[in-house]
Protein backbone atom coordinates (compact mmCIF):
# COMPACT_ATOMS: atom_id res chain seq x y z
CA UNK A 1 0.00 0.00 0.00
CA UNK A 2 1.00 3.39 -0.53
CA UNK A 3 1.86 5.76 2.20
CA UNK A 4 -0.95 8.24 1.12
CA UNK A 5 -3.86 5.14 1.26
CA UNK A 6 -2.48 4.35 4.77
CA UNK A 7 -2.70 7.63 5.69
CA UNK A 8 -6.48 8.77 7.11
CA UNK A 9 -8.69 10.77 5.24
CA UNK A 10 -8.25 13.83 6.85
CA UNK A 11 -4.39 13.77 6.56
CA UNK A 12 -4.79 12.71 3.11
CA UNK A 13 -6.86 16.18 2.72
CA UNK A 14 -4.14 18.14 4.30
CA UNK A 15 -1.57 16.49 2.31
CA UNK A 16 -3.76 17.32 -1.18
CA UNK A 17 -4.42 21.15 0.28
CA UNK A 18 -0.31 21.66 0.62
CA UNK A 19 0.29 20.43 -2.71
CA UNK A 20 -2.58 22.42 -4.43
CA UNK A 21 -1.14 26.13 -2.13
CA UNK A 22 2.47 25.07 -3.70
CA UNK A 23 1.21 24.43 -7.00
CA UNK A 24 -1.29 27.47 -7.08
CA UNK A 25 0.12 30.05 -4.86
CA UNK A 26 4.11 29.49 -4.36
CA UNK A 27 4.99 28.07 -7.58
CA UNK A 28 3.99 30.84 -9.90
CA UNK A 29 4.81 33.58 -7.38
CA UNK A 30 8.24 31.71 -7.53
CA UNK A 31 8.19 31.74 -11.26
CA UNK A 32 7.16 35.18 -11.57
CA UNK A 33 10.10 36.79 -8.89
CA UNK A 34 12.28 34.48 -10.70
CA UNK A 35 11.33 35.81 -14.42
CA UNK A 36 10.91 39.65 -12.78
CA UNK A 37 14.45 39.25 -11.69
CA UNK A 38 16.19 37.82 -14.68
CA UNK A 39 14.16 40.40 -16.92
CA UNK A 40 15.51 43.64 -15.00
CA UNK A 41 18.94 42.07 -14.54
CA UNK A 42 19.23 42.16 -18.58
CA UNK A 43 17.77 45.16 -18.93
CA UNK A 44 20.35 48.04 -18.63
CA UNK A 45 23.31 48.93 -20.11
CA UNK A 46 25.88 46.98 -17.78
CA UNK A 47 24.20 43.91 -19.40
CA UNK A 48 24.02 45.43 -22.62
CA UNK A 49 27.92 46.41 -22.54
CA UNK A 50 29.10 42.95 -21.67
CA UNK A 51 28.75 42.04 -25.57
CA UNK A 52 31.94 44.40 -26.84
CA UNK A 53 29.91 45.34 -29.98
CA UNK A 54 27.98 47.59 -27.84
CA UNK A 55 30.19 49.45 -26.23
CA UNK A 56 29.74 52.56 -28.50
CA UNK A 57 25.64 52.71 -28.07
CA UNK A 58 26.34 52.54 -24.29
CA UNK A 59 28.93 55.12 -24.37
CA UNK A 60 26.71 57.40 -26.75
CA UNK A 61 23.64 56.77 -24.19
CA UNK A 62 25.81 57.92 -21.47
CA UNK A 63 26.19 61.16 -23.42
CA UNK A 64 22.72 61.32 -23.54
CA UNK A 65 19.69 62.86 -21.28
CA UNK A 66 17.77 59.90 -21.92
CA UNK A 67 20.98 57.50 -20.57
CA UNK A 68 21.28 60.02 -17.62
CA UNK A 69 22.95 63.15 -18.34
CA UNK A 70 20.82 65.35 -17.24
CA UNK A 71 20.01 67.33 -13.80
CA UNK A 72 17.12 65.36 -13.13
CA UNK A 73 18.50 61.91 -12.44
CA UNK A 74 16.38 60.33 -14.57
CA UNK A 75 17.86 57.08 -16.49
CA UNK A 76 15.85 55.23 -19.15
CA UNK A 77 17.25 51.26 -19.47
CA UNK A 78 18.10 49.82 -22.97
CA UNK A 79 14.81 47.97 -23.03
CA UNK A 80 12.64 51.49 -22.10
CA UNK A 81 13.31 52.26 -25.63
CA UNK A 82 14.46 49.29 -27.74
CA UNK A 83 11.47 46.87 -26.72
CA UNK A 84 7.93 47.11 -27.18
CA UNK A 85 5.37 48.34 -24.29
CA UNK A 86 2.25 47.66 -26.32
CA UNK A 87 1.53 44.67 -24.18
CA UNK A 88 3.40 42.09 -22.05
CA UNK A 89 3.30 39.30 -24.67
CA UNK A 90 4.79 41.57 -27.86
CA UNK A 91 7.76 42.66 -24.76
CA UNK A 92 8.56 38.99 -24.22
CA UNK A 93 8.48 37.81 -27.48
CA UNK A 94 10.69 40.06 -28.78
CA UNK A 95 12.73 40.34 -25.62
CA UNK A 96 13.53 36.63 -26.52
CA UNK A 97 13.33 37.34 -30.04
CA UNK A 98 16.66 39.99 -29.90
CA UNK A 99 18.04 38.76 -27.24
CA UNK A 100 18.61 35.08 -29.29
CA UNK A 101 19.71 37.54 -31.95
CA UNK A 102 22.36 39.37 -30.01
CA UNK A 103 23.72 36.08 -28.57
CA UNK A 104 24.04 34.16 -32.04
CA UNK A 105 25.70 37.17 -33.57
CA UNK A 106 27.99 38.03 -30.41
CA UNK A 107 28.93 34.20 -30.60
CA UNK A 108 28.96 33.02 -34.24
CA UNK A 109 29.35 36.27 -36.57
CA UNK A 110 32.39 38.70 -36.40
CA UNK A 111 30.52 41.77 -35.29
CA UNK A 112 33.09 44.41 -36.42
CA UNK A 113 31.80 42.87 -39.63
CA UNK A 114 28.68 45.14 -39.02
CA UNK A 115 27.69 48.01 -40.56
CA UNK A 116 26.80 50.04 -37.64
CA UNK A 117 26.77 52.99 -39.32
CA UNK A 118 24.12 51.89 -41.75
CA UNK A 119 21.88 49.94 -39.78
CA UNK A 120 21.19 53.60 -37.56
CA UNK A 121 19.34 54.36 -41.10
CA UNK A 122 17.36 51.57 -40.12
CA UNK A 123 16.57 53.26 -36.07
CA UNK A 124 12.96 52.98 -36.49
CA UNK A 125 13.09 49.37 -36.48
CA UNK A 126 15.07 49.25 -32.96
CA UNK A 127 13.25 51.76 -31.50
CA UNK A 128 9.34 51.57 -30.67
CA UNK A 129 7.46 54.82 -30.60
CA UNK A 130 5.02 52.96 -27.68
CA UNK A 131 8.52 52.84 -25.15
CA UNK A 132 8.50 56.25 -26.40
CA UNK A 133 4.66 57.27 -25.21
CA UNK A 134 5.41 54.90 -21.91
CA UNK A 135 7.76 57.98 -20.32
CA UNK A 136 6.35 60.61 -22.34
CA UNK A 137 2.74 60.38 -21.67
CA UNK A 138 1.35 64.31 -21.90
CA UNK A 139 3.35 64.67 -25.40
CA UNK A 140 0.49 64.97 -27.47
CA UNK A 141 -0.77 67.82 -25.13
CA UNK A 142 2.46 69.48 -24.85
CA UNK A 143 3.27 69.64 -28.68
CA UNK A 144 0.05 70.67 -30.57
CA UNK A 145 1.73 73.69 -31.14
CA UNK A 146 4.31 71.77 -33.92
CA UNK A 147 2.42 70.38 -37.26
CA UNK A 148 4.74 67.24 -37.10
CA UNK A 149 3.33 66.29 -33.71
CA UNK A 150 -0.11 67.19 -34.25
CA UNK A 151 0.09 64.75 -37.80
CA UNK A 152 1.84 62.21 -35.61
CA UNK A 153 -1.17 62.19 -33.38
CA UNK A 154 -3.50 62.18 -35.43
CA UNK A 155 -2.12 59.76 -37.53
CA UNK A 156 -1.90 61.59 -40.67
CA UNK A 157 2.06 60.30 -41.32
CA UNK A 158 3.99 56.78 -41.22
CA UNK A 159 6.73 58.65 -39.17
CA UNK A 160 7.77 57.31 -36.09
CA UNK A 161 9.95 59.04 -32.88
CA UNK A 162 12.75 58.05 -33.85
CA UNK A 163 12.71 59.23 -38.10
CA UNK A 164 12.76 62.92 -36.58
CA UNK A 165 14.67 62.72 -33.21
CA UNK A 166 17.91 60.81 -34.68
CA UNK A 167 20.06 60.34 -31.92
CA UNK A 168 17.22 60.09 -29.36
CA UNK A 169 19.09 58.15 -26.42
CA UNK A 170 22.69 58.03 -28.50
CA UNK A 171 24.23 61.53 -28.21
CA UNK A 172 26.99 61.67 -30.87
CA UNK A 173 26.12 58.27 -32.04
CA UNK A 174 28.27 58.29 -34.96
CA UNK A 175 31.42 59.63 -33.49
CA UNK A 176 31.13 56.45 -31.08
CA UNK A 177 30.59 54.06 -33.72
CA UNK A 178 33.50 55.75 -35.92
CA UNK A 179 35.69 55.65 -32.59
CA UNK A 180 35.07 52.23 -32.17
CA UNK A 181 35.78 51.01 -35.79
CA UNK A 182 39.46 52.48 -35.33
CA UNK A 183 40.21 52.03 -32.31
Amino acid sequence: MTKLKEMNKFARFGTYLIIAFVALFVLPFLSWLIGDESFTATSGADFCVSCHSMEPFVAANADNHHGGNNDFGIKASCTDCHLPHDNSAHYFYEKGRRGLNDFLAENFQDTSEIDWLAKTEHREEFVYDSGCMTCHVELEKATQDTEEHRNYFAGKTTSKCATCHEEVGHSNLKKHLLQSKYE
